[in-house]
């Protein structure tokens, strides 16, 4: 007798490249067997999939991990993860990092669990901030040997890789960065970059990591492309350079998200420089996010207040043009990430909670900008294959019963910029480790999710 028997449902076959009809039974936490259709073996649960797609759980390549505050150990991020059908994140991106890889595995192992797997990257920024140093300093010497012994020990401890913020903190040279990554080579480290700066330093940036990967020998992320190149129309150009260079060079990579607007701190260096000329925007292309001023469009002498009395908190700015945005996440060599994060529990950018229903709903079935196999081929198979994670990313015996079950027709994000918290629609069920932890929409409260080491 299987735990689950999931019936009547296709699964995407990759090296077949269509959805083919099979009855899949689970038993303990995998994929025990695909069986013929009409098959009906005894099961503990069945699980009616006419219609529906049964996928491999999606993979989120970009986002950003909750930061548990005090003795609090509540999962926003993560819920809303799991209920746009993602079953394994990344986080620690751009260069920050939340806790360390030992308070971050402490947390999920007091809490039993999590609702979706976490993998977790080194953040070089938050180490160089811990060692005093200010976003437009300097290393000296033995302050970068201190933080690389940092940074070998978060990857002893699990870490998948490292990221750096450039834009974030300009004081990283590129001769610092290559350093810092040498030191832990021997670890193999998936390295995710944010960008130094976008607009005419668009391709300069493009170059310096690819230069990267290449001095490294180390795979290589560049992170959100979506905010790199979709302003100033510097889409075609970096589509065009990221394919010839992935060509030669296939440890380069690109995530992107699909939504023309990006969120951050609205007190980091990105606002520090003339950003109105640069993107030839005004104030008014930035949505507050955070009361009292939640939900409405800065002029400029409310950008300067915010600014200046809370510089933390983060905001909304629609610089990008949405042709880049569809263009970067339908070229072949790209791969998919959320960029999500969650301050405040509800308030935040809609990619935290709708990115992968919104590619499935809007650029899959309503315009075609790719197929529906092309866009779960990045978001499972090629993300895990990515990632060099195992266990993951098909839907075959012997693979972790990490799935999403959704209706292809009807799949679409909910989220929207003054409301994050409407719900996705068309999703049935997701599973982690055959385990639900979404049903009908709704969470179970189930928390089968756990952090992922590279030695697992």
């Amino acid at each position: 007798m299987y735990d689950t028997l999931i019936v009547d449902g296709r699964f995407p076959d990759f090296d077949a490249g269509a959805l083919v009809p099979a009855e899949i039974a689970l038993e303990g936490g995998k994929i025990a067997a695909l069986l013929p259709p009409g098959e009906r073996p005894q099961a503990r649960r069945v699980v009616d999939a006419a219609g529906k797609v049964v996928s491999p759980g999606f993979i989120d390549l970009h986002m950003h991990e909750e930061e548990f505050a005090g003795d609090s150990r509540r999962y926003d991020i993560s819920e809303y993860m799991a209920l746009q059908g993602v079953t394994t994140c990344v986080g620690g991106n751009c260069g920050q990092q939340n806790h360390s890889m030992a308070r971050f595995k402490e947390i999920l192992a007091a809490n039993g669990g999590a609702p979706a797997n976490y993998i977790l990257l080194a953040g070089y920024n938050s180490l160089r901030e811990a060692e005093g140093l200010g976003w437009y300093d300097a290393a000296p010497e033995a302050v970068r040997k201190r933080i690389q012994s940092r940074l070998a020990e978060e990857l002893a401890e699990g870490a998948w890789g490292l990221s750096f913020g450039l834009e974030y903190a300009p004081g990283i040279s590129e001769e610092e960065m290559t350093r810092a990554v040498e030191a832990v080579r021997s670890f193999d480290p998936f390295v995710s970059i944010h960008f130094r700066a976008d607009c005419e330093e668009c391709m300069s940036s493009l170059e310096e990591m690819a230069r990267l990967s290449r001095r490294t020998g180390c795979r290589v992320q560049v992170s959100h492309l979506s905010s790199l190149a979709g302003t100033a129309h510097n889409m075609p150009q970096s589509l065009a350079f990221l394919e010839r260079e992935i060509r030669e060079n296939p440890l380069l990579g690109y995530d992107t998200y699909p939504y023309a607007a990006f969120c951050t701190g609205i007190g980091t260096a990105v606002f520090d420089m003339d950003w109105r000329e640069k993107w030839g925007v005004d104030y008014d292309i930035i949505l507050l996010l955070h009361p009292p001023y939640a939900g409405r469009r800065c002029t400029k002498e409310l950008y300067e207040k915010v600014r200046r009395e809370t510089p933390e908190v983060n905001v909304v700015a629609f610089a990008m043009d949405e042709e880049s945005i569809r263009t970067a996440i339908a070229h072949p060599a790209g791969l998919l990430g959320s960029d999500g994060s969650i301050s405040g529990g509800c308030l935040g950018h809609p990619r935290a909670a709708g990115t992968f229903p919104r590619i499935l709903g809007k650029y899959v079935r309503e315009e075609k900008a790719l197929t529906l196999m092309e866009a779960l081929d990045k978001m499972t198979r090629r993300a895990a294959r990515r990632l060099g994670l195992s266990g993951k990313g098909q839907v075959a015996p012997g693979m972790d019963a990490d799935l999403v079950i959704f209706d292809p027709d009807t799949i679409a994000d909910g989220a929207e910029f003054t409301d994050i918290t409407l719900p996705n629609r068309g999703i049935d069920l997701v599973l982690v480790s055959g385990a639900p932890t979404v049903e009908n929409g709704v969470l179970t409260g189930a928390l089968p999710g756990r952090f992922l080491c590279r030695t697992n």
